[in-house]
């Protein structure tokens, strides 16, 4: 069994309260989360960028830099990243998979 670490919290704070000295976004309303998602979409396409050039250092950062605005959406959203996490990975364990001739995964449960 796979288990968070019950830190996750530390670092939402931690990351809100930097978004609010440096002015960032810390709106919940529809364009604050479209900003957000905007911000993730950006992290994710230097993530495949990063890749494709066989830079890891860049992949981790672009990685870390992703948790951070995941963390910081949570946050906005007044959810708690460990109790999500948790509840996602009990459902997660739980699922059944076969793996098809190509190589993909079929859930089945």
């Amino acid at each position: 069994m796979i288990y968070f670490p019950r830190e996750s919290w530390q670092f939402q704070k931690r990351i809100f309260a930097n978004k609010v000295k440096q002015g960032f976004n810390t709106s919940s309303d529809y364009n604050g989360i479209n900003h957000e998602i905007s911000m993730l979409t950006e992290e994710l396409g230097e993530l495949s960028r990063s890749n494709r050039r066989g830079d890891k250092k860049e992949v981790v950062d672009a990685v870390t830099d992703l948790l951070v605005h995941i963390l910081g959406l949570m946050e906005i959203l007044k959810l708690d990243a460990d109790t999500e996490i948790e509840k996602v990975l009990k459902d997660i364990e739980k699922r059944k998979y076969v793996k098809n001739p190509d190589g993909t995964y079929k859930r089945i449960r």
